[in-house]
C-alpha cells in the first residue's frame, strides 16, 4: 500500500515533455488505488495463480473455480470431480449440476415450474416404443422416507418426516439401464422418461378395451340373432309336426295347404367370416331371383357409409373386405335388395 501511494505520489509530482503518459499512469493507479480500497472495505477476494477465485475467504479450492465463503458453509462451483465439492457442481463434463454439500448430502431443490428440451430437431433415432404394458408390469413401486430426512424427528420422538413414493433404482437398472444414472456413489432414476412409458402403456390398454368391449357388443348380438334362430326353428318343429300327424278314426285331415305353404324366397344375409378378423374377411348373402338391384354397404358406428359393393347376380354372393382400408374397430354392414334393407351385422377388425 506505501509502495502504490509513493509512486502515486512521484508521478502526481512529475515534470516532463510526455505530460500524456504520466496522465494516463496516472489514471492507472487511481484505479487499482480505488480497487484495493473497496475490495479491503466491503469483502475479501483472492485470486489464485492458476484462475481460481475465492470470495469472502483469504484461500481458494484447489479444484473448484469460484468459492464463496458463507456464514456455515461454502458455495462452490468446480467442473469436474474433485474431493471438495459445495452446493453446485459440474459433474464431471457430463453437463448436468449437482446439488450437494460434503456435510449435508444431496439438496432439496424447490421452483415454481420447469420445462425439458423436446424438440424433434434435438433428436435422432426416433422409435416408436413398444410393449410399453410389459415393462411397467415389471417395476414396483413404493412408499418410503429418506434416511436424511432423519434430523425431522423431534427429541420428543415426533415424526415430522415426509413419506415419499417412488422406485428403486436397483430394480429399474435390470428393466430400463438407460433411464439410471451415478454420483458420488448414488443412483438416481430419470422419472421423467416414465411419463412416455405410461402414456404409451394407457394408450395399449385403451386399445384392448375398445376391442374387448367391439367383442362384447358382437357376441351380445349373436345371441340375440341365436334365440331368433331358436324361435324359428320351434315354429318350424311345430309346422312339421302337425303336417306329419296320424289323424284320430273318423277324423279328415283339414285342407290346411295355404297354412303349411313355406314363405317364399326371401334374401339372407349371413355372419362374416373370419369374425374378428385382421386382414381380409367374407361376407356372403343369397338374393332371390326376383332381385332388380343389390348391394351391401359398410358403416361406422356414427352411420357413416365407408365402403359400397353392388351385388350383380341372384343367388349366393361373396364381398371380400381388405382390413387394410379401414382402421381397427368395429363396423356395420348392410345388405339392401331393392331399396329395401334386408339385414345388418356386425364385424370387427383388429390390428
Amino acid at each position: 500500500m506505501k509502495t502504490i501511494s509513493f509512486i502515486f505520489y512521484k508521478l502526481l509530482s512529475a515534470k516532463g515533455a510526455d505530460v500524456k503518459i504520466i496522465m494516463n499512469m496516472k489514471k492507472i493507479f487511481l484505479f487499482l488505488t480505488l480497487l484495493l480500497v473497496t475490495t479491503i472495505a466491503m469483502s475479501q477476494i483472492k485470486v489464485a495463480t492458476n484462475g481460481n477465485v475465492a470470495i469472502g475467504s483469504n484461500t481458494t479450492y484447489s479444484n473448484c473455480k469460484l468459492k464463496i465463503a458463507g456464514e456455515a458453509y461454502d458455495i462452490a462451483f468446480s467442473f469436474h470431480n474433485g474431493s471438495n465439492i459445495g452446493t453446485y457442481q459440474s459433474d464431471n463434463g457430463s453437463g448436468r449440476i449437482d446439488f450437494w454439500h460434503p456435510m449435508v448430502g444431496w439438496n432439496n431443490v424447490r421452483f415454481k415450474s420447469w420445462s425439458l428440451g423436446s424438440d424433434s430437431t434435438l433428436k435422432t433415432n426416433i422409435h416408436s416404443i413398444e410393449n410399453a404394458t410389459e415393462i411397467l408390469k415389471q417395476i414396483q413401486t413404493y412408499s418410503y422416507y429418506f434416511k436424511s430426512d432423519s434430523v425431522f424427528i423431534r427429541s420428543d420422538s415426533l415424526d415430522l418426516r415426509k413419506k415419499d413414493y417412488g422406485v428403486l433404482a436397483q430394480e429399474v437398472e435390470g428393466i430400463l439401464t438407460e433411464l439410471v444414472d451415478t454420483a458420488k456413489g448414488t443412483m438416481f432414476v430419470n422419472y421423467n422418461a416414465f411419463i412416455a412409458i405410461l402414456i404409451k402403456g394407457f394408450n395399449e390398454q385403451q386399445n384392448e378395451i375398445e376391442i374387448l368391449q367391439n367383442i362384447v357388443s358382437a357376441q351380445e348380438l349373436d345371441l340375440v340373432e341365436l334365440k331368433s334362430l331358436q324361435r324359428t326353428v320351434i315354429q318350424l318343429q311345430d309346422i312339421v309336426n302337425k303336417c306329419c300327424e296320424t289323424p284320430k278314426s273318423g277324423m279328415q285331415i283339414p285342407d290346411n295347404s295355404e297354412e303349411l305353404q313355406l314363405p317364399q324366397e326371401d334374401a339372407i344375409l349371413y355372419q362374416n367370416t373370419p369374425n374378428p378378423f385382421s386382414s381380409n374377411t367374407e361376407i356372403k348373402c343369397y338374393l332371390p331371383e326376383t332381385t332388380q338391384q343389390a348391394a351391401i354397404y359398410v358403416y361406422n358406428l356414427q352411420g357413416i357409409e365407408l365402403k359400397a359393393y353392388p351385388l350383380s347376380q341372384a343367388g349366393l354372393n361373396t364381398v371380400i373386405v381388405n382390413g387394410s382400408e379401414l382402421p381397427a374397430g368395429m363396423y356395420l354392414y348392410t345388405l339392401i335388395v331393392d331399396n329395401q334393407i334386408i339385414d345388418t351385422k356386425r364385424m370387427i377388425l383388429t390390428k
